[in-house]
């Protein structure tokens, strides 16, 4: 009961703390992209004129939707989704080091990186949660034997493909673990260990090639979309020399490190410290640890990487996540490091190149942040009165999220879209132009309407991005 009871207050306290800061960065006119994102693809799905699901996935990872359905209130999707896993996370500490779990909670919490990730990207943070925790239940499962934490580590794993599709990545990586883990069983034996341990995520990633091949006629549709979870970060044109290159992925990733470096001491300190734990399993030990730098590499090698400074948040739950499992002491010189690396979180994100990111830590700092909603709201409020309107929401989606009648909209994945495009006049009383866009189709159809002139409507707003048409 008191277990249950110290969890409750967890769960509240990292909410609370999360919940606040969106609220107050949204009050500042700021809200991450990415949530109105995945709420107006939801909207959508649900209320869409024709409702269809697939704008809820078959590119993007599903899981990273589903709260949304769940929750109605935008704001407050990201910070509960975060709560919960850091919850589980911090549920499956104390079962191992109770001592340290209320520290562990002071640093995640003081940590502005896990604060931007549990406040704007929940995917980001449930998939390095998550993935750690799998890690740790196969460790476990050599470690003990029992089968239930090789289950729950399959299981964990499988989970991690449909919050992030690079989860495929490391399933080489994760195999050889096991092999290694049993190289004094029989065939036979290990290869029933590899099938409770992969088969989730390989069932998983055949069933989205499967759905997306019947609902798109592509099943690799989610690779090879123009819109695909692939292609989603902007990318560093520094990765472009690199990308399909090997050795470049090995020199950029090896860079990206180093200057990771005053953010992820611990973990090379725990890297080099794991030679004095379980001798008999060190190499699968080594390989699963070192499963972030894989990650990293890979992401850069296939260009679906950005120099985000959050990465850096695997390479920490990594650290804690071991040195719990392994039950390493933290020496005086570890000590010293913890200081380090938190206050290394709170100067280098200022200077990043992921502009919410930057944004978000510069807002903790100075109490200041660059509104990004503005304009979308006056769109908005301008097509109030409007039966029926033409946009392209590649850009706009937060328009339909902020308007919430999404029936009222022509949007590019509705099959007349193009039919209203041509004569919007016979259609809609309204069209939404986006000024700013050289691949906003109305503009493209209509390229003085950038200058405020569209034949038979009249400008109703007029907007540094946005124009807004009416009949």
């Amino acid at each position: 009961m008191m277990r249950f009871f110290v969890l409750y207050l967890m769960f509240l306290t990292v909410f609370l703390t999360l919940a606040f800061l969106g609220r107050l960065s949204y009050e500042h006119g700021y809200i991450h992209p990415n949530l109105l994102f995945y709420a107006e693809k939801v909207l959508l799905a649900k209320y869409g004129e024709p409702p269809r699901l697939e704008n809820i996935g078959f590119v993007y990872p599903p899981l990273a939707f589903l709260p949304f359905w769940v929750v109605p209130n935008y704001l407050l999707v990201s910070p509960l989704a975060s709560a919960l896993v850091i919850t589980a996370f911090l549920s499956f500490l104390l079962r191992i080091c109770s001592s340290l779990v209320y520290l562990i909670v002071v640093y995640l919490m003081l940590n502005p990186l896990v604060l931007f990730l549990g406040v704007f990207r929940f995917e980001v943070l449930s998939f390095y949660l998550l993935l750690s925790l799998s890690v740790a239940f196969f460790v476990l499962h050599m470690e003990k034997g029992y089968s239930i934490y090789l289950f729950l580590a399959g299981l964990l794993f499988g989970l991690c493909f449909f919050l992030d599709f690079r989860a495929l990545f490391l399933i080489p990586f994760f195999t050889l673990a096991v092999f290694l883990s049993t190289r004094e069983r029989d065939i036979p034996y290990r290869l029933a260990l590899l099938i409770v341990k992969l088969s989730p995520v390989v069932f998983f990633a055949f069933s989205w090639l499967y759905l997306n091949w019947i609902f798109t006629e592509n099943p690799l549709n989610f690779i090879k979309s123009p819109y695909s979870f692939f292609r989603s970060e902007p990318l560093d044109t520094s990765l472009l020399a690199t990308k399909g290159s090997f050795l470049g992925a090995i020199k950029y990733t090896t860079l990206r490190l180093f200057e990771y470096l005053p953010l992820t001491l611990l973990y090379f300190l725990v890297l080099l410290n794991l030679r004095n734990y379980r001798i008999f399993y060190l190499a699968p030990v080594y390989l699963l640890y070192l499963s972030p730098v894989i990650l990293v590499l890979f992401s850069v090698y296939f260009s679906a990487f950005f120099p985000a400074y959050y990465y850096s948040v695997l390479f920490l739950l990594f650290t804690l996540t071991f040195t719990a499992v392994l039950g390493m002491k933290c020496s005086k010189f570890c000590a010293l490091l913890l200081p380090i690396s938190l206050a290394s979180s709170w100067v280098l994100p200022i200077f990043s190149k992921e502009n919410n990111e930057r944004a978000f830590v510069r807002f903790l700092l100075t109490g200041k942040i660059s509104g990004n909603v503005e304009e979308y709201r006056h769109v908005a409020k301008a097509l109030r009165d409007c039966r029926k309107v033409l946009m392209d929401d590649a850009d706009g989606f937060p328009i339909v999220v902020f308007t919430g009648e999404p029936k009222k909209f022509y949007l590019p994945y509705m099959y007349e879209y193009y039919t209203v495009l041509s004569s919007p006049w016979q259609f809609v009383d309204c069209v939404v132009v986006n000024k700013k866009s050289a691949t906003d189709s109305v503009s493209e159809r209509f390229p003085f309407a950038k200058m405020g002139f569209l034949k038979g409507y009249s400008i109703i707003y007029d907007g540094e991005k946005y124009n807004v048409f009416k009949r």
